[in-house]
């Protein structure tokens, strides 16, 4: 077990570590991301950390046990695990949000281009004005449902894993 969270830990770096060596990106592990108004960064990674993007960010944006809070412009998805996302009413993420393990915060359904997913949190919004419909769904699992998601996972993984006990059968040979 101890070996198997070092090698998640190693991969997590490594893989911030990748995505950082390409221009335009930012990441981070343990110092915040700020996107200032007028900047424009390609993607941002962002683990034991937040992001704050108040410009445009031309990519997507994952965040590990931080915050995410949008006041600009995401083009495509945004990801936040263990962690809480905002988005003001100006702002915008242009694909898919999914936060597992946290709340979603947004104030107009303009905010979302894509479909928004809250796993093991809240999602939280203004309501829509004139009876509009959401063009795209928007899902929020309470936390009761993830820790029996999580319960059903770990019983269905542990039946997988650990060997069966298996009985001997000892014959006798006597002739």
């Amino acid at each position: 077990m101890k070996y198997a969270l070092r090698s998640l830990g190693f991969v997590l770096l490594f893989a911030s570590a990748a995505l950082g060596q390409s221009p335009g990106n930012r990441s981070y592990v343990g110092e915040d991301v700020y996107v200032a108004s007028g900047q424009q960064v390609h993607n941002a990674t962002c683990i034991f950390c937040s992001v704050q993007v108040e410009g445009d960010l031309t990519g997507r944006v994952f965040v590990l046990f931080g915050s995410l809070n949008v006041t600009g412009h995401v083009e495509k998805g945004a990801t936040v695990i263990g962690g809480n996302a905002v988005v003001d009413s100006q702002a915008r993420i242009g694909g898919d949000t999914t936060v597992l393990g946290g709340n979603a915060v947004y104030e107009s359904d303009e905010s979302f281009g894509g479909s928004a997913y809250v796993l093991g949190g809240h999602l939280s919004h203004v309501p829509l004005a004139h009876g509009q419909v959401s063009s795209h769904p928007r899902l929020s699992l309470s936390p009761l449902f993830s820790v029996l998601l999580g319960v059903l996972v770990l019983v269905l993984l542990s039946a997988l894993l650990v060997p069966g006990v298996r009985r001997r059968i000892t014959v006798n040979q006597t002739s």
